[in-house]
């Protein structure tokens, strides 16, 4: 896991489970804490994954799933924020505050 700054003063912290040594990334796992105390996850998918994962199944079946186009820190900022803008009830899975 890393840690991430936001710049947005809404969110607490970002953490990204990504490792560096898989060759082949097909998502990354996002947990956001708000300022708040409220909580959410959220995968991302690259576009490329999801079409490579559809190529022998006519159908995906997935849950909390933000599609991107790469899996870059841009990609995993745009789309926390993105998701607070919108309401994150809609984005993530809300979870009870973190105690300290």
């Amino acid at each position: 896991m890393r840690s991430m700054d936001s710049g947005d003063a809404r969110v607490a912290s970002i953490l990204v489970a990504d490792d560096p040594e898989l060759s082949q990334r097909d998502g990354l796992d996002v947990v956001v804490r708000l300022r708040d105390g409220r909580g959410f996850t959220l995968t991302l998918v690259p576009l490329d994954s999801l079409q490579r994962q559809l190529a022998d199944a006519p159908s995906l079946l997935a849950t909390r799933l933000v599609l991107v186009r790469q899996l870059t820190d841009d990609a995993v900022l745009h789309a926390v924020r993105a998701a607070v803008d919108q309401g994150i009830e809609r984005f993530g899975t809300l979870q009870p505050p973190l105690e300290q």
